[in-house]
């Protein structure tokens, strides 16, 4: 049998997927976190074995069956920076044969399946990634929370903490996200809020968490709440446009879909987005991504190996998905 080890290494998880020549997904496994440029490069290497070990034993295959490992990782920019290393790592486990993309790229080929268009990934940050009838990729935002991660996770907690100060000072209006961010960090006082944020120093990925709460806060119709989420519409809407027009896509029948937390669990987020980019591109269409990004990865190796994955294919991966 000849397969493809379709590889989406993150900051804490990395998810392999052995897939053959028919897109039957015929072995699956899973490691830690793989992102070079956090971790040693001891731990990515060997969470990529892990992962790999563990999808080959499901299969009941061996290396030899390989014909490819394509890898989308969070260490690699859109543009392939950072992948001579990881490509390294892989021979030392036995794979030449090799294609690795950024987490963006397979993320955008598993939610458009290949196609042109506009990507805008949103989870605890954010970033946009658009590509061209002609190939042609460009990147906006994706600058990390100093610059902004607009429409991010991170960026609506920051958001909701900056209410619910301005209200418990006084300076804003009334709004349960005080009450709702005391109880998720379980502490008595708002107050208390400066020690668990600067001397704990609470990691980016443990404050974006906050917005969970918050979303639960803003479904029940607090306006504050509301207002922080429907700006994170906004915010991702016109980084998708920016990208619509470095690419020259604004006049066409252009696709625009998502991945992450932020645009797939909060409803709130995802249609003012789609009511902002429809109102200024008509013939825009937003829709939700077919495929998680571990599935980008290989449609992209299909690609290089001239692997034809037909629609009934892509059905019978899309059941399988979500069985």
């Amino acid at each position: 049998m000849e397969i493809i080890l379709a590889i989406d290494g993150g900051g804490s998880r990395t998810r392999c997927l052995a897939v053959n020549r028919e897109a039957n997904i015929v072995g699956a496994g899973a490691g830690g976190a793989s992102n070079h440029l956090l971790i040693d490069e001891k731990i990515v290497k060997a969470s990529l074995d892990e992962s790999i070990k563990a999808a080959l034993a499901q299969a009941g295959l061996k290396s030899s069956d390989v014909v490819c490992v394509s890898a989308g990782l969070a260490g690699v920019d859109y543009d392939g920076a950072g992948a001579a290393e990881m490509n390294g790592l892989l021979r030392d486990l036995g794979f030449t044969d090799t294609i690795i993309n950024g987490d963006m790229v397979i993320a955008h080929a598993g939610a458009l399946t290949g196609q042109a268009g506009v990507l805008a990934l949103a989870g605890t940050g954010s970033s946009i990634l658009g590509i061209g009838t002609n190939g042609t990729r460009v990147k906006v935002g994706g600058w990390g929370p100093i610059y902004g991660d607009e429409g991010s996770a991170y960026r609506i907690a920051q958001n909701c903490l900056r209410a619910a100060a301005r209200s418990f000072d006084g300076r804003g209006e009334e709004t349960a996200l005080l009450g709702g961010i005391i109880k998720a960090l379980g502490l008595k006082d708002f107050t208390e809020t400066v020690g668990r944020i600067y001397v704990e120093k609470m990691e980016s990925r443990e404050i974006a968490a906050l917005s969970r709460a918050a979303y639960e806060i803003a479904e029940k119709g607090d306006e504050t709440a509301v207002k922080i989420f429907l700006q994170a519409g906004d915010e991702l809407a016109e980084s998708v446009a920016a990208a619509l027009r470095r690419l020259e896509l604004t006049e066409t029948d252009s696709k625009v879909s998502y991945q992450g937390s932020v645009l797939e669990s909060c409803a709130l987020v995802r249609e003012k987005f789609a009511e902002s980019l429809k109102k200024d591109f008509p013939k825009v269409e937003v829709a939700a991504p077919r495929f998680k990004p571990v599935i980008g990865a290989f449609l992209l190796g299909c690609k290089a190996q001239g692997w034809q994955i037909g629609e009934t294919n892509l059905n019978a991966l899309e059941r399988a998905e979500v069985g």
